[in-house]
């Protein structure tokens, strides 16, 4: 919590230089008339998962704090780059946003052809304020008790590993092993998260990464042994888990992300207001102990660290796809 605080304290700062950069005094900017109206959300993905969870806990604070309507519409197709066009060719007013993440706005710009948008030049780049790290996990009965046992016979023979899809993180996430690693690590994509694990279950693949807190319910049954964790700091949710960089694979990092961001060149005193009002919901203790639950970490970012952080994760992403070698039509 401590590392939440000081990241949040140094992100209410960079929205303050962000005011004074902008001519804004802080009175100034809790006088604009924004929002006078309706605010829309678009998530680009279906109901029920992760970035449309997110999108309803910030849409009911912020209509709470703004004394306006905040409706989140799901406009699923393409891999998410149906509802992220949607919000490119929007009026840059602030009223219609989307739940970014590290699919959108990281992974899709490198594997889907022809996109049709700038990840970085075509958006504004609200707030970053949450993270999910993944887990790699093999079948209890596994001969791999470590990340090291794993790696050490990759070197020598093919291993399979289990993945949402072809592009998906989970993919990104294999690919990335076997090419810091030297070994030869084969895809095997399936339709669904869901199915892949079916199998990793079953014993069908060696590994799987996925969420780290979709996870945990079966390492806690006995059923799965989680080798390694993703990020460079251990995941809140699996603390006695070492991170693929304590394990071995040193600067090894793979994150997904989750923003609030807009059409490119939204006003200055909008972005400002509405990153203050992110950080302000990423706060408060029931959003902390929702996003817990989640398998979430707090990730709180002022607007111009949100910006460095989303062209930085563009870039690592693009290492990832490349490795991988992803690409879909």
């Amino acid at each position: 919590m401590t590392a939440f605080k000081t990241r949040l304290t140094r992100a209410f700062a960079t929205v303050a230089v962000a005011c004074w950069g902008a001519g804004l005094s802080t009175a100034a900017l809790a006088q604009t008339d924004y929002p006078s109206r309706p605010i829309k959300i678009i998530v680009a993905f279906g109901p029920g998962g992760g970035s449309d969870t997110l999108a309803r806990l910030l849409g009911q604070k912020m209509s709470e704090s703004f004394k306006q309507p905040v409706t989140i519409e799901n406009r699923p197709g393409a891999g998410g780059s149906i509802g992220t066009r949607e919000v490119q060719k929007a009026p840059a007013d602030g009223y219609t946003l989307i739940l970014a993440t590290s699919s959108t706005h990281s992974i899709n710009p490198w594997v889907i052809k022809n996109i049709g948008f700038d990840a970085v030049k075509d958006f504004t780049s609200i707030a970053v304020f949450a993270s999910t790290d993944y887990a790699l996990a093999v079948p209890t009965n596994s001969p791999y008790k470590t990340l090291g046992d794993l790696v050490n016979d990759g070197k020598t023979k093919k291993i399979d590993y289990a993945s949402s899809g072809n592009g998906s993180t989970s993919h990104l996430a294999g690919a990335l092993l076997g090419q810091m690693t030297k070994t030869n690590m084969v895809h095997i994509p399936y339709k669904s998260s869901d199915t892949g694990r079916t199998d990793l279950l079953g014993g069908q693949v060696a590994f799987m990464f996925d969420n780290t807190a979709i996870f945990l319910p079966h390492a806690k049954s006995g059923k799965l042994r989680l080798l390694a964790t993703s990020a460079l700091t251990r995941s809140q949710a699996a603390k006695d888990t070492p991170t693929l960089h304590e394990a071995g694979v040193p600067n090894f990092e793979v994150v997904g992300w989750f923003a609030l961001m807009g059409p490119a060149n939204m006003p200055a005193a909008v972005t400002a207001k509405l990153n203050a009002e992110v950080l302000r919901i990423m706060a408060l203790p029931e959003t902390l102990e929702r996003l817990a639950s989640l398998g979430f970490d707090p990730l709180p970012m002022g607007v111009k660290e949100s910006g460095a952080y989303i062209a930085d994760q563009l870039g690592k992403f693009k290492t990832m796809v490349n490795a991988a070698g992803a690409q879909v039509d």
